[in-house]
């Protein structure tokens, strides 16, 4: 297995772990047990704490991936490496894109024909418009790793 690799598979589980955590957490809060403000405050003290726990995990184990590996062009990658992050990053890309237009949507529907549908008056997610694009980006991470995953596991490009 290719640094780039045991690199993508770190970072696939520690996003699925840390930010699956995080998610679970945002959703499962009780709108009867906290009141709208302490909501917004529990979901940023959770955020944060994720946002956290992700940057140290990445830096150590990333870090133990490196020096575990044996010369400096295995970690710098080849052309086949630059080409599995290109068509990867693109399959993510795609992900974010149909997000972003989705909460625009969401956004400027009430505005733009009167429709008073909102999908944040049926959730108790707490700052429903922050965390649809935090979500996307999530998923599109999570996208983008497992498509790079299985370009390295079928040797395709």
């Amino acid at each position: 297995m290719s640094f780039k690799e045991k690199s993508t598979w770190l970072s696939l589980v520690a996003t699925l772990l840390i930010f699956g955590d995080y998610a679970i957490s945002v959703v499962i809060m009780d709108a009867n047990v906290l009141n709208p403000d302490e909501m917004i405050e529990v979901a940023m003290h959770n955020l944060g704490s994720a946002v956290l726990l992700i940057i140290i995990v990445e830096i150590i184990f990333q870090s133990l991936i490196a020096a575990g590996s044996r010369n400096k062009m295995e970690i710098d990658g080849d052309e086949r490496d630059r080409l599995i992050t290109l068509s990867s990053n693109n399959s993510g890309y795609w992900v974010l894109s149909i997000g972003v237009i989705i909460t625009l949507g969401h956004l400027i529907l009430p505005y733009v024909f009167g429709i008073e549908f909102s999908l944040e008056e049926r959730t108790n997610i707490p700052m429903f418009k922050m965390h649809l694009l935090l979500f996307t980006f999530i998923v599109a991470e999570i996208v983008r790793f497992s498509h790079q995953i299985y370009l390295y596991r079928n040797d395709a490009v």
